[in-house]
């Protein structure tokens, strides 16, 4: 089975400019996702879906392909997950670049993960009971503070 982890990155986000390169643990933040992925045994190629050349040329510094940019369409603020997969799917058709049998999706905006428990997932995976699986993690209470009904982070 061909496996190919997708990290999303786009360039324009306006309430904190440029996060997805703001540098975390002493790297910009795509980076964790990419090297997460590609130690992933199972991943055979990480694609970094990005609008932005300098956003691709620090992907590629860390080991992800960038075979086209995002369109516009798949990069505004209301683009949903569906919308850059989609941009993808037709890149890909119109590029002539075979399609992977499973894909991987890591946000940037989660940079801590454990690979003990992305390979339980990957086995549940293919157990063939499942088409999809989602990783969901409780939440510290710790990391909220809840001021006049809304919660800050």
């Amino acid at each position: 089975m061909k496996i190919w982890a997708v990290v999303p990155a786009r360039s324009g986000s306006k309430r904190f400019r440029n996060k997805n390169i703001h540098y975390f643990k002493g790297k910009p933040l795509l980076a964790h996702s990419i090297e997460f992925a590609n130690k992933l045994s199972y991943v055979d190629k990480v694609l970094l879906s990005t609008d932005s050349k300098a956003y691709a040329d620090i992907g590629i510094q860390y080991g992800a392909i960038i075979p086209f940019l995002r369109s516009k369409m798949s990069s505004s603020d209301d683009s949903m997950e569906e919308d850059v997969l989609e941009d993808i799917r037709l890149k890909m058709i119109n590029n002539k670049i075979n399609f992977p049998d499973a894909i991987l999706w890591l946000r940037p905006t989660h940079p801590i993960r454990s690979i003990e428990h992305f390979e339980l997932m990957y086995k549940k995976f293919l157990s063939n009971k499942y088409s999809s699986v989602v990783s969901v993690t409780p939440t510290d209470y710790r990391t909220f503070i809840a001021q006049d009904d809304l919660l800050f982070h």
